[in-house]
């Protein structure tokens, strides 16, 4: 999926310096709390990408629609 490729380079690990954001998708920690908090195994890269897919159809309802806004932002 070509928003993780820009969001963390497919690292589940990935972390942002400036913010709270982490893992493959960045979610924030208020972020996180909105899709499963401390229910979900955060480094578990299969959890976050279950997250992530909720938080894109909740949010934009396709990742078409979620792709650009990134194009259009540089964030989603």
């Amino acid at each position: 999926m070509e928003l993780i490729a820009r969001e963390s380079s497919f690292n589940p690990a990935a972390k942002n310096s400036k913010s709270s954001a982490a893992g493959l998708f960045q979610f924030l920690d208020m972020t996180r709390k909105d899709y499963g908090g401390s229910s979900v195994n955060w480094d578990d890269p299969y959890e976050q990408a279950v997250a992530g897919l909720k938080y894109i159809k909740n949010r934009y309802k396709d990742p078409v629609k979620a792709l650009e806004h990134w194009d259009k932002k540089k964030w989603y």
